[in-house]
């Protein structure tokens, strides 16, 4: 009878505590909304997305070290070959590969920048009234004020 009393006073305490916590996302709409309180515009937070913000997203790095390793491929395609073209054609090569070459170089500089976790971004933020306009709004990592 006692773990039945138990069991009835515990588990209303836990439901209450489970649906209190704040998600990121809700925090980050609860700022936006004490930035917006004095304002005549109403907000529709119904579509918005929180998403984190990197330095350079890890898809583009990851797309970078690809390209980087097919310029590789193609400029030491383009160099055995160059050898067995006439001037003027060798000359041609030449243009692509320093072409190739200089992306490559900047696609390197790209690697070297490693994505790192900046904060977060609440999109799609629409104003209430009017289809066209949709806000971002940039937050810090721990989601404790707007950030330009």
């Amino acid at each position: 009878m006692r773990r039945i009393y138990l069991a009835l006073v515990l588990l209303p305490l836990v439901v209450i505590t489970s649906c209190g916590k704040k998600t990121d996302k809700d925090r980050a709409i609860e700022l936006v909304e004490a930035q917006y309180e004095n304002s005549d515009r109403d907000l529709n937070f119904d579509d918005s997305k929180l998403d984190s913000l990197y330095n350079i997203s890890p898809g583009a790095y990851a797309d970078s070290l690809k390209k980087g390793k097919e310029l590789d491929v193609a400029l030491a395609q383009l160099e055995s070959q160059i050898e067995h073209l006439s001037q003027a054609e060798s000359d041609s090569v030449g243009l692509i590969s320093a072409r190739l070459t200089k992306e490559r170089y900047r696609l390197l500089e790209l690697a070297k920048t490693k994505p790192a976790f900046i904060g977060w971004k609440l999109s799609g933020v629409a104003i209430e009234g009017d289809k066209h306009e949709v806000l971002s709004f940039n937050f810090d990592k721990g989601i404790t004020k707007i950030i330009p």
